[in-house]
Parts: C-alpha cells; structure tokens; sequence
C-alpha cells in the first residue's frame, strides 16, 4: 500500500522543489512517446523518513511534473530491504515499476544472507546512480564519552554494556568490523530502520548507531546526538574534529561510504529505460537538489546505465570482501 505523507513532510518537500519544478526537460525519444500513459511506483525498501525515502520522494515529485503522470512512493522496508526489492524484482518490467536502493541490497545481501529472493543482477536493469554519502557513528549528547577513544575505554571499562544500532549493510559492516578489529565486545541491536534506531540512541536505550550523515545531521545540529567517527578513510568537511574510525587500533586502511541507485525489473524495454534515466539524470543535475544534499553530506550524482551495471558488479565483490573481513557470516 502506498505510503502518504503528513501534511508537513508534504509542505517542505513541495518547498524545496519550487525552484526546480519548472525545469526543462529533453524532448521524449520518439520510439518511447506513449509511455508514461498510466501512474509510475517508486517502492523504496526502507522505510518512510531515511535518506533513501527522502530522496526517492524528490524525485519522484520532479519526475511526476516532467512526465505529466502520478508518481508514487511505496516504502517496503524490512529484511535489510530485501522484502521491497524482491518485490521489484518480480514485477512487470513495463517501467511502471522503480526501485530506488542502496549498496545493501544491490551488493552486500549477497554476503550477508544465505538465501536471497532476488538477485541484484539477473533481475534488474540498472537505470541510474543517484548519489553517495558517509556514515557516522553517534551516541546521545550526554552519553559518556565524547569521541571513538572514549567510546572504545568505554566499552573496556564495561563489559556487555556498550552497544551500536544499525538498519542496514554499512552499518552491520561497521560496527562489526570495529569490534572485531579492536577486540572490544560491542553488542549489535538491528533495526528495522534508521530513524527508529536513532529515537533509542537519543532515548538512552543504545549506545550509539551507525547512520548515514544525510539522516544524522539535523539531530547533531541540533544538539540531541553527537559524532563519534565518520566511516570513510578522510574526516568530513561538515563534522570538523570528527576522525576516521580508521583511527581506532587495528582499524588501519577501513574505508566505507553508501550510495543509492535506480533500478528497474530485468527485460525493461531499452526505450522506456532510456526515459527514465533522462529523468533520473536531469534530477541529478538540478541545482537546488545538488546544494540542498551538499548542505546534508551527501553527493549527488548520476550515471547512465550501462555505468551503474558496472559499479554494481564492482561493489559486489568489494562488499563481500569487507564483509569477510568484519567476520561475519550469512544468516
């Protein structure tokens, strides 16, 4: 069922795209002018208020003004998102049907499940890049400690106490790589999305998260939660004083950032996959869309297909080599 939005989420997305809702797109290939002729679904396989709904409802905003049809947002989480993309990976594949996802479930599923109900290749067709991003390790602005050293003493100091949520692959990868490397007892406490996992973090219930910094950084603003380590090899420009958990012992060379793609059912025909990437690209490049996600860490950018099949290839082998290297094993 179609998720909707409160009339406040719904005004500030309507607000960030007024600028760009007048944007001017190519002409339509001629062999694909019929299409769209009926309502396109966009099924997200997280849930509503993570990055990837965000963006997903972006888009499909500015889509549904270019292609002069409905688009809708059909969140589908659960599964570390592999409910919603087995869910497009079985539907018709007429360009009615979009996935917008991340490097979860398009290459670190395969390594993390035993059995998956899809397969990230044969059964889809890459449509477009859309952006890539950090994540951060947080705790509560009161918890105590302030940074990873402290964090780390922290968890010497008391056993079984110190904890880290998380919601998908990067964040399993992460934090089960810090404690495996660290030889610290970190529990894991999965969730079934972000923003339930940082209302715990910030309530006291854990430790910290593992988040992307597009999710996090209203609530670090603001003052509720506080950066411990960022994911990627360099510090973030938006979290000065913040270090690499590459910094922690045994950490040396870990480097981990997240994207977010568009994929449609495999046998899509080439016209139709033509004009969804047009869509996707111009969405890309729109101005306002690219400063707004700058200002949240998170770079926006697109490709054409046949490069994003290409990525996908590469970062199935790059995931399963961190995931190998955390120790963890499929469930």
């Amino acid at each position: 069922m179609t998720k909707t939005l409160p009339l406040t989420r719904r005004t500030a997305l309507a607000c960030l795209l007024a600028p760009v809702a007048a944007a001017t797109f190519g002409a339509l290939p001629a062999h694909a002018q019929t299409y769209p002729n009926k309502p396109i679904r966009i099924i997200v396989p997280y849930a509503a208020g993570t990055a990837t709904d965000t963006i997903a409802r972006l888009a499909a905003q500015q889509m549904s003004d270019a292609l002069k049809q409905p688009v809708v947002v059909d969140n589908r989480a659960g599964a570390n998102g592999a409910i919603g993309t087995s869910a497009v990976a079985k539907a018709p594949a007429d360009g009615y049907t979009l996935l917008v996802t991340t490097n979860t479930t398009q290459a670190a599923n395969l390594s993390l499940m035993k059995s998956l109900p899809y397969d990230p290749q044969k059964d889809f067709a890459p449509v477009s890049m859309i952006g890539k991003g950090v994540f951060v390790l947080a705790t509560r602005t009161d918890a105590p400690f302030g940074n990873l050293a402290e964090f780390l003493a922290y968890a010497k100091a008391n056993p079984g106490k110190a904890s880290y949520a998380s919601a998908n692959g990067s964040g399993i990868v992460s934090g089960a790589t810090l404690a495996l490397k660290t030889k610290h007892e970190l529990i894991h406490v999965p969730y079934k999305s972000g923003p339930a996992a940082m209302t715990d973090v910030i309530g006291g219930q854990v430790s910290t998260l593992f988040i992307d910094i597009q999710s996090a950084l209203p609530q670090l603003r603001s003052g509720k939660l506080k950066a411990l380590a960022v994911t990627t090899a360099q510090p973030h420009p938006l979290l000065p004083g913040v270090l690499s958990l590459r910094s922690a012992p045994g950490m040396a060379g870990f480097d981990l950032s997240y994207w977010m793609a568009v994929y449609a059912p495999a046998g899509t025909p080439a016209p139709i996959l033509e004009v969804l990437n047009q869509q996707f690209m111009q969405f890309t490049r729109t101005p306002a869309v690219v400063s707004r996600f700058a200002d949240l860490g998170f770079a926006i950018e697109g490709s054409s297909g046949t490069a994003l099949d290409q990525f996908t290839r590469s970062e199935i082998g790059k995931w399963r080599e961190l995931i190998a290297a955390a120790g963890i094993e499929a469930e």
